[in-house]
């Protein structure tokens, strides 16, 4: 005896999403299985279900089938070949008893009247069957074969494909410090709806052997902030964001959800030359800690910035940047856009060879056009045995093979860095007898 069981019997449903583009789907559905219904049909799973990820607890299932065999006009059609149907008449409602002998794409048929034996190749009549054969379902569902004993409750676990989510970030830029705002951006393409299932979110890289799906297309729902935020906590080698509430997810939807706010967050802005660079970089800095106002795991993603025009008070965009996965405690540089008001010239002006060793001297002239002061920063690499020989200010050794200068140019005003340095070309080789 075959059994059937809907989204109508679920008790609870829960979805934990992750970067890759799948998710895990866990359901608790209330089946009263009695003695010798061997078989239940497990209707409304997603349709992009691996199958091979099944875990079912609650029931002993000896072995199951994922049909996909759904409802169309042609295989309803083909099921019914060689057996009654009905013509209708459009017009009047009456019905006529036929035989219906073949039924080809697009639904044409060639008909037997069981009356007159007469053979119709071509109606305009509707065609009316009994009932909806055995083997066909109207959605994906899992087959399985029971042992026959009774069953109240089942618990079912799987992976989709379909699932997908990233951060987005929204920053709000004051004199001292910012605003920021962080949202979970969530995708379902699984084929299916979760009403009410409770999220978590797993930011990190698991490793899965197939390629990521991507999704283009987005029909976008943005949900009000709760007032409280997620769970977030270390789980494994990944972070587990669990939302505080639980959502309807449709079916091709995308849904954001706040998952972190911070406030009176301090930042340093300065800017960065290069050497073969026109213009020169906004950065800015700010340390995600506790104390500073965050403190939080922050997935990778997007980060928007806008600041008001005292004007009129309105938010105007300034740029945007991206970020990795980002520990707490860390520093977090964005990189926003070139700067109007800051000039330089950055060049080599002496290269000169001396037995083994080479001189090379470097010259960065840096003009502020604005009228408050600014700090640049740039940064030079060079490679081998190297020793500064002079320089004009303070530098910073970043590595062995890099320095960074630091300087603050006054409002309307000009600095020139000039340095130089002497790298030993010289091979020693030592012979040992």
């Amino acid at each position: 005896m075959r059994k059937m069981s809907t989204n109508q019997d679920t008790k609870e449903i829960a979805l934990t999403i992750y970067n890759g583009g799948f998710g895990a789907v866990k359901e608790k559905r209330t089946v009263s299985l009695e003695e010798d219904e061997g078989e239940l049909i497990f209707a409304d799973v997603a349709q992009l279900i691996e199958t091979d990820s099944l875990i079912v607890a609650g029931i002993n299932v000896l072995e199951f089938n994922y049909d996909f065999d759904l409802v169309s006009r042609d295989k309803l059609l083909q099921k019914y070949v060689d057996k009654k149907v009905y013509l209708k008449d459009r017009k009047t409602g009456e019905k006529r008893s036929c035989r219906l002998l073949s039924a080809e794409g697009g639904g044409r048929c060639v008909l037997e009247d069981e009356v007159t034996k007469e053979i119709y190749t071509d109606t305009q009549e509707e065609i009316v069957l009994p009932s909806l054969p055995s083997g066909l379902i109207v959605k994906p569902a899992l087959l399985w074969k029971t042992d026959g004993k009774p069953a109240e409750n089942v618990q079912v676990s799987y992976l989709s494909k379909g699932f997908s989510w990233h951060a987005n970030y929204v920053v709000e830029l004051k004199e001292q410090t910012l605003n920021i705002m962080g949202w979970a951006e969530i995708e379902n393409r699984s084929g299916m709806t979760f009403e009410n299932a409770h999220i978590k979110l797993i930011a990190g890289d698991v490793h899965r052997i197939e390629k990521e799906i991507v999704f283009e297309d987005r029909y976008m729902v943005a949900e009000s902030k709760a007032s409280y935020e997620p769970e977030v906590k270390a789980f494994f080698d990944y972070h587990m964001y669990t939302l505080g509430h639980p959502t309807t997810l449709k079916d091709n939807q995308s849904k954001q959800i706040g998952i972190l706010t911070g406030r009176e967050i301090p930042y340093k802005q300065y800017y960065k030359l290069g050497l073969y660079e026109e213009k020169a970089d906004i950065i800015l800095e700010f340390q995600n800690r506790k104390e500073d106002g965050l403190g939080i795991a922050m997935p990778q993603g997007k980060i928007k910035l806008y600041k008001e025009d005292e004007a009129d008070g309105s938010l105007e965009f300034i740029g945007e940047d991206r970020i990795e996965h980002t520990a707490k405690n860390e520093e977090i540089t964005l990189s926003i856009g070139k700067a109007f008001d800051i000039a330089f010239d950055y060049q080599k002006i002496d290269h000169k060879k001396l037995g083994g060793v080479e001189y090379y001297k470097y010259r960065c002239e840096i003009r502020n056009h604005k009228e408050t002061e600014a700090e640049v920063r740039f940064e030079h690499y060079r490679e081998g045995v190297w020793e500064m020989v002079n320089t004009s200010h303070e530098y910073v050794k970043k590595s062995a093979t890099q320095i960074e200068y630091r300087v603050l140019v006054p409002a309307e005003g000009e600095v020139a860095v000039e340095f130089e340095y002497k790298v030993d070309r010289r091979i020693e080789v030592n012979f040992r007898k």
